[in-house]
């Protein structure tokens, strides 16, 4: 095991840090892109009116088909709950609005990072993670840095941002250190292979292949995405599956950071670098967001170079500095 071992760290900001003049935005993304997780109390983002929080709290049980409710911004569609008219589309207004109030917060906040990135998909999660009978693969609960079976980032950064709207209930996670740390430990016997320059290498047909997708994209089918895939993008759900997977490595709280986001309050993190799983609570709104790989994120290492340097032989383990 690699001798360094960056932990996860919460930074809450404050309403004066956002003051015009205050300088906040360069220093909350450098925050970001060292694993911090940046948490916002409430007041600072407008969120859904009592009545609507009301309305997805107690008015969906029924109709919830999935472990998500997701809205889809690129196509303006909601998946996770059934052909109720009238509740679909109250829910999706509600995770829409919400959605346009995070882009105006994130670009009000760390604008450098929100250049040309891609809008993911909105969440509610309405069910309590604990205890949830799913697949260690798709389970919450076990700690992983995030990587998806479907859809491709191609080496793109994962923004999520959260929202506990549980009335009382605190949210709480855990953490056991940051991506480059945990591929130093565990890239081998997650079956990740070192062939140098090759292993990030998408090919000719792997990029015609992409290409063509997101043409399909831009022709009006938003789905098409689903099925892109990368070498980068495989190598990190590799990691993913084989965390989940490691009895010894979710179990070692000798590395393990609990936190905890208390109703109402917002928090962001790069999770595609920040390992975390959720030991408890229910209610939560999350955003996605891609940030282009090709904008600078400062000066620490991305994943995606984490696991190119990796792949050519050289330690990445305390690559990351608070």
């Amino acid at each position: 095991m690699a001798g360094h071992r960056t932990s996860t760290s919460l930074f809450t900001v404050t309403e004066d840090m956002l003051s015009p003049g205050a300088g906040a935005e360069g220093r909350l993304g450098k925050r970001l892109t060292r694993g911090q997780i940046l948490v916002f109390p409430p007041g600072l983002l407008t969120l859904p009116n009592q009545d609507d929080l009301e309305f997805l709290r107690n008015d969906l049980g029924s109709a919830i088909t999935l472990k998500n409710i997701s809205f889809h911004p690129d196509g303006d569609y909601i998946t996770g709950i059934k052909k109720d008219q009238v509740r679909r589309e109250r829910t999706a207004r509600i995770l829409r609005a919400h959605n346009q109030e995070v882009q105006k917060f994130l670009t009000r906040i760390v604008p450098e990072y929100c250049k040309d990135w891609r809008i993911g998909k909105v969440n509610y999660r309405p069910l309590q993670e604990k205890g949830r009978e799913l697949s260690r693969h798709s389970s919450n609960e076990m700690i992983h840095t995030d990587a998806f079976p479907s859809g491709a980032t191609h080496g793109d950064r994962i923004l999520r941002f959260f929202t506990n709207v549980h009335p009382s209930e605190p949210r709480r996670w855990k953490s056991s250190g940051l991506m480059p740390d945990l591929l130093e430990e565990f890239g081998e016997a997650a079956g990740i292979k070192r062939q140098g320059d090759r292993s990030l290498n998408p090919g000719l047909l792997g990029r015609a292949f992409s290409g063509t997708l997101r043409t399909l994209k831009r022709a009006g089918i938003p789905q098409a995405e689903l099925v892109d895939s990368s070498p980068y993008d495989r190598a990190m759900l590799r990691l993913h599956d084989y965390l989940k997977d490691d009895d010894d490595f979710q179990a070692d709280i000798s590395r393990m950071v609990e936190v905890e986001f208390p109703p109402l309050h917002s928090w962001a993190v790069l999770t595609d670098l920040v390992s975390h799983g959720v030991i408890g609570g229910q209610h939560a709104l999350v955003n996605t967001f891609y940030l282009r790989r090709e904008h600078d994120l400062g000066t620490d290492i991305a994943p995606v170079d984490a696991m190119r340097r990796w792949m050519h032989g050289s330690s990445v383990a305390g690559s990351i500095t608070h």
